[in-house]
């Protein structure tokens, strides 16, 4: 006999939705524009959603999707990405997603690599399926806007929605997928995290949990898990008005306006969101009705949390820490952090862990961990120690979509069955249970056979020396000390800062053999523009050693 649960509309995560429409019809579900004369503010209540959600889901069921088939989604934050959403999990189907900021041939490889049945995208979106002959096949095509003739797709979500009248919610398991996300891996290898409807309903658990929100809260959510996470709680989100490829650049005077249009009291986004609101308070005071904000994506410094309690000083500011396969992990508030960060620890403090995960210290190691017939042992850190965190819960993505390589990687396995998260990131618990974050395991840099951990070290260099925009710590090949530790500052203020910077390094004790000081932006990650990308500012230096020049 299976332990396997039977398929029940119940398990079907969409249904946190359908009874938010019906606690709370006529509440705005989402809100866009508001922050200027040129974009109206349109809305959608939570039952116009639910009804809409439901239409497209009848219409994808006449159009030949079945359940548990995958769709991919190609449509940017809007009424329409939600509506069409909705609508593949009320059916029971997969939506796909594939991170933006790869290049098109690569989105394409990999949407390709879902092997979907449907394709529900805006008109622009649809040129990528001409790049690979398995998405030019794909049976089901959807627009978000209007078509001409059978360009670029045989229906639109309007005709979708008017040809599927009324639908029942499709029984499902936990264990069923309701979302793939792929991401690029190490050497461009697609990472396609398989969020299950028991995981998304155990992540909702904990973030309502964790996160309360009163009942007149309105949210500015930029990250879309949260604003998922305000329809399953019947809370309205206000969509911010931004690129969101380019979060470094948003408008923060408009954004500021939407906020007071809207009466906006919560909001969620990345550091840089927060740099811009931060930086345009200061010039241009004004009370809002925030009462808090959530920030995650990258570490925060000590220097950008007292800049935000300047901008937002009655706001309370939580730093939370999670990832695609496990959010929330941790989270702590902008006070103590700052309290605790004046006892001169290292590293970012990320708060205690949340309850409903287990967690455990192992080896820092590249490559897969395998647990050998020691169990733990062989490979968990001792108290104390810094190592790897890995966490293991509901709410802790247990696998990947056809990417055995990155179930390698980044799982671990006990002989039981149970699942281990590789958080990726290194650090260690204090006496309070505070988890402390020193870098990655991928830019842990061996300096004479010892470990350096490059976050640390950029924490020390930068200071709080405000000309400092941004610091990172990379190694090099060094023919006596394996790998050398170049630290990198962002500034204008050119050599200026190497010698204070030396001297708090060999005050913290931390090594540095070199100290480069450039003018230009340092390489980040496309998603959040908040996180430095290592590898990629590796490649840049080791070029410039062999032109000849410092870069």
């Amino acid at each position: 006999m299976s332990d396997e649960p039977e398929p029940r509309e119940e398990h079907n995560v969409v249904g946190f939705m359908g009874r938010a429409a019906e606690r709370v019809p006529q509440r705005p579900a989402l809100v866009f524009g508001g922050g200027d004369a040129g974009t109206p503010r349109r809305q959608w209540t939570f039952a116009e959603l639910w009804r809409r959600a439901g239409h497209i889901a009848a219409g994808l069921a006449a159009a030949g999707l079945a359940p548990g088939e995958r769709a991919i989604v190609m449509i940017p934050m809007s009424r329409e990405l939600y509506a069409a959403l909705l609508g593949l999990l009320w059916r029971g189907a997969v939506a796909v997603f594939v991170d933006p900021w790869m290049g098109p041939r690569q989105i394409a490889s990999f949407a390709a690599l879902a092997e979907p049945r449907a394709y529900l995208g805006v008109a622009k979106s649809h040129l990528l399926r001409c790049l690979d002959r398995r998405l030019r096949a794909v049976p089901i095509t959807v627009t978000a806007g209007r078509r001409w003739g059978r360009w670029p797709a045989r229906l639109t979500l309007e005709e979708l929605a008017a040809a599927g009248g009324g639908a029942e919610v499709q029984a499902v398991t936990p264990t069923d997928s309701a979302l793939v996300t792929f991401t690029s891996g190490s050497g461009g290898v697609p990472k396609g995290a398989d969020r299950t409807h028991g995981f998304l309903a155990a992540q909702h658990r904990a973030l309502a949990r964790e996160f309360p929100y009163r009942d007149d809260d309105v949210d500015m959510p930029m990250f879309p898990v949260f604003a998922l996470n305000n329809l399953a709680l019947g809370k309205t989100s206000v969509v911010p008005q931004m690129d969101f490829r380019r979060v470094d650049i948003v408008d923060p005077a408009l954004i500021v306006r939407q906020m007071e249009t809207n009466g906006v009291t919560t909001a969620t986004a990345s550091p840089p969101f927060f740099d811009r609101l931060a930086r345009h308070l200061e010039e241009h005071p004004r009370p809002l009705s925030l009462r808090r904000i959530l920030t995650g994506g990258a570490p925060v410094a000590d220097a950008q949390l007292r800049a935000w309690q300047r901008a937002f000083p009655r706001t309370e500011i939580q730093v939370v820490y999670g990832s695609t396969e496990a959010e929330p992990v941790a989270h702590i508030e902008a006070g103590e952090r700052l309290a605790i960060g004046r006892e001169g620890a290292t590293g970012y403090c990320t708060g205690r862990l949340v309850p409903q995960l287990e967690r455990r210290l192992v080896r820092i190691a590249r490559g897969p961990l395998e647990l050998g017939d020691g169990g733990w042992s062989a490979c968990e850190q001792p108290r104390g120690s810094v190592g790897e965190l890995v966490v293991s819960g509901e709410h802790v993505c247990r696998g990947y979509y056809r990417s055995p390589g990155a179930l390698r990687d980044n799982k671990i396995i006990e002989p039981s069955g149970r699942v281990w998260h590789r958080m990726g990131d290194t650090g260690y618990f204090d006496g309070d249970g505070r988890f402390w974050l020193v870098g990655r395991v991928h830019s842990t840099i061996f300096r004479g056979g010892e470990p350096v951990h490059a976050q640390v070290v950029e924490q020390v260099a930068r200071g709080d020396d405000r000309r400092v925009r941004r610091a990172a710590a990379v190694g090099l090949a060094d023919p006596e000390l394996g790998k050398r530790v170049v630290v990198v500052l962002e500034s204008d203020a050119g050599e200026q800062l190497v010698a204070p910077a030396a001297a708090r390094l060999r005050d913290a004790g931390q090594p540095a053999d070199e100290i480069i000081v450039m003018s230009g932006e340092l390489p980040l990650d496309p998603r959040h523009r908040s996180k430095i990308d290592y590898e990629r500012l590796r490649r840049l230096l080791e070029q410039g050693r062999r032109r000849g020049r410092r870069s």
